[in-house]
């Protein structure tokens, strides 16, 4: 895996904040790019639901919380605390839900 060429520290609580509103619920992200790639902190609330199906590739780390991968076809996933999980690039479509707070790592 080709990353990047350079060490980089992230303080989290230096990025800005970005609210970003579901189908229900919201998410607070925060973002560092880096080179190609997109390194994520997301706070998701109660009850979010995203408002769009996502093809795009990502690999998770759920630090807090329940993150329920919806995907199109109907089946879903429940990544939990401490767990991680890889989407493929175009692999299937699929959307994040939570039932209670939620905080998430992701890289894309």
């Amino acid at each position: 895996m080709d990353i990047f060429n350079e060490n980089v520290a992230i303080n989290w609580e230096e990025l800005p904040a970005e609210k970003i509103e579901g189908e229900t619920g919201y998410v607070i992200t925060r973002t560092k790019e880096i080179g190609n790639m997109k390194i994520r902190h997301n706070d998701y609330s109660a009850g979010f639901k995203a408002d769009h199906w996502c093809e795009k590739g990502h690999i998770l780390l759920v630090l807090n919380g329940v993150l329920i991968i919806e995907f199109k076809d109907g089946t879903s996933v429940d990544v939990t605390k401490g767990n991680s999980y890889v989407l493929g690039d175009k692999v299937q479509a699929h959307k994040a839900i939570t039932l209670a707070e939620t905080e998430v790592f992701i890289v894309d």
